[in-house]
């Protein structure tokens, strides 16, 4: 990348605070364990710090990509020729309000799922139970509206503060008062009404998601076993139904209910489990996943993407829709 190092000189004169990493292994940031490396890696340690990295990208036209905990991410072979920001550093969680009716848990975009679901249960705070075991950051279980075990994160997402741009704005127009134009703050009035399957408001334009609002029951140290109990219980169903038997990015394909079928039993239908290629295969236990089975490639997942999505085709006339995100094709 031709303006590499005249981004890092740029960035060196402001007030960023955060890690700055060239040609950074991408690999070991994603549950699927595949990839190169990233030209240049961003951990911004607070929200002044995302601002002053995408108002730059912005400046210099340079096209980045927003990482969470990489749990539906492919990254590229060889060497991504973009700028990574990752949240990692975001990663701060309180409680912001309480009463006897809920609580609401403030995180930043970068908290581990984990960490904001333990966090819940050591503070006897119920309604997050179903998430238990979900790999990822909130901020990425946000903008993917994940869902587990029939509760979406539309239903407990309070409110959010996030960066919002017009792609197509002239990069004349970032400066001084980036923040204050493009710093806002979304609130989740309707619990979900302007939210779908796998669909968020955040997939709009491009809005990176900085910190985040839960809104769960109150607090009641009672609870707590009992919170502990029905965690556990979630997470063993996903050891039993395979989830961490190998490096994958959870289900491969979204659940399109006009199908009629979930997306995993098509795959099943059409004899497609085990199938191979290169290091990558189709779990043999469960027909939307997608596993590394060592040495695999993003080439190789791609492939058997394309594999699965014209085998299910010629069987059942329906194109099944990838939720996983290759790097390279969404770059901002």
């Amino acid at each position: 990348m031709l303006k590499l190092h005249e981004f890092i000189e740029n960035i060196n004169k402001t007030q960023y605070k955060g890690k700055i990493l060239e040609h950074e292994p991408m690999a070991p940031r994603t549950t699927m364990k595949v990839g190169g490396t990233a030209a240049l890696l961003l951990s911004p340690s607070d929200e002044n710090s995302i601002c002053i990295a995408v108002s730059l990208l912005k400046d210099m036209e340079l096209p980045w990509f927003i990482l969470g905990g990489g749990s539906n991410v492919i990254a590229p072979d060889g060497e991504l020729d973009a700028v990574v920001i990752s949240t990692e550093e975001l990663d701060s969680i309180e409680i912001s309000e309480k009463n006897d009716e809920f609580t609401l848990i403030q995180c930043g975009a970068g908290t581990k799922t984990g960490t904001l679901v333990d966090f819940c249960t050591e503070n006897g705070i119920s309604g997050l139970e179903t998430f238990a075991g979900l790999p990822g950051t909130v901020g990425g279980a946000a903008f993917m509206n994940a869902r587990c075990y029939g509760k979406e994160v539309s239903q407990v997402l309070h409110s959010a503060r996030f960066l919002e741009f017009d792609p197509m704005q002239k990069n004349t127009e970032f400066h001084d008062n980036f923040i204050e134009r493009h710093l806002k703050m979304y609130h989740n009035t309707q619990m979900g009404g302007d939210w779908a399957y796998k669909n968020s408001p955040f997939m709009q334009n491009h809005r990176f998601i900085t910190s985040l609002t839960f809104k769960a029951g109150r607090i009641d140290s009672d609870n707590k076993v009992r919170i502990g109990l029905e965690c556990e219980g979630y997470i063993k169903d996903r050891e039993d139904k395979g989830h961490f038997k190998a490096p994958s990015a959870g289900s491969v394909f979204k659940n399109d209910r006009s199908f009629g079928e979930p997306s995993g039993v098509l795959i099943d239908k059409a004899g497609l489990k085990g199938t191979e290629v290169g290091g990558a295969q189709v779990a043999p236990w469960h027909g939307n996943i997608i596993i590394n089975r060592g040495g695999a490639s993003s080439s190789d997942i791609k492939t058997l993407v394309k594999t699965v999505q014209e085998r299910v085709k010629n069987n059942t006339g329906f194109m099944l829709e990838p939720e996983i995100i290759f790097a390279e094709q969404n770059l901002c």
